[in-house]
């Protein structure tokens, strides 16, 4: 089977700085991949890259067959891919629900299937009871739950969750962790995730690639990156050392 996403030699530029340089990974259909690495990695250019808010100096990036290096992020969607932001991106002054309905609209023109789609989803990621809420006064965890809600009522085949458990509880941590293997158990959706808290990104991701200084690292199943001396020196730190 062919991977449902391809980066090939992803290369991005600002001026001097080379935030990708050479950057290949693929994400097979239903795959959990955790893509980590310091800050400055070059993981959100990456993001931005496949969702078409930044295209790529150099290389090429394939959706199911299909090149998406230079298209917008309207098409990018409409072909599949959604995301969430390292900054929530909620729209402040909506309520939950009409900020689905936005993202349901997508694949509809008809405002009654995509408030039905809307309603069903907010049930499905544990936010039924504050569709009426106004964006702007959910709490964080529920914001970026929300933000996941609006991702999933555009129907992809791939999300893509930037940091989407930051600053997080422990307990709110473990709530978000459970949504994502829910949503990718149930809705059968490819996943990859941008990730500081390796005791969540490890055990979720199926495969783990690791960024340096714009520059892919290595690959692989999470405890054989664990055990990387190479993925310790630059990231992981000194406490990961005594587990390989």
């Amino acid at each position: 089977m062919a991977p449902l996403l391809q980066v090939e030699r992803c290369t991005k530029r600002f001026g001097g700085l080379v935030a990708n340089r050479d950057v290949s990974l693929t994400i097979e259909p239903r795959e959990i991949v955790g893509l980590i690495g310091p800050n400055g990695a070059g993981k959100t250019t990456l993001f931005n890259c496949i969702g078409g808010s930044l295209h790529p100096d150099e290389g090429r990036i394939v959706l199911d067959g299909t090149d998406i290096s230079a298209a917008r992020p309207e098409r990018i969607c409409r072909l599949g891919i959604a995301r969430t932001w390292q900054v929530v991106r909620s729209f402040g002054r909506m309520t939950a629900l009409e900020n689905v309905i936005c993202g349901a609209l997508r694949r509809t023109s008809r405002v009654g299937p995509a408030r039905a789609r809307a309603l069903d989803l907010l049930a499905f990621t544990g936010l039924a009871g504050k569709e009426d809420v106004v964006a702007a006064a959910l709490t964080l965890a529920d914001k970026k739950r929300l933000e996941i809600t609006r991702a999933l009522a555009t129907s992809p085949r791939l999300l893509l969750l930037d940091e989407a458990m930051s600053g997080l509880t422990p307990f709110e941590t473990a709530a978000a962790v459970e949504l994502v293997r829910r949503i990718h158990s149930e809705l059968g959706l490819a996943i990859c995730v941008v990730e500081h808290v390796m005791e969540v990104v490890m055990p979720l991701s199926h495969r783990v690639v690791v960024l340096d200084h714009g520059e892919k690292l290595t690959e692989g199943p999470p405890a054989e990156v664990a055990r990387d001396e190479r993925v310790i020196t630059a990231y992981l730190g000194d406490r990961y050392r005594g587990r390989a």
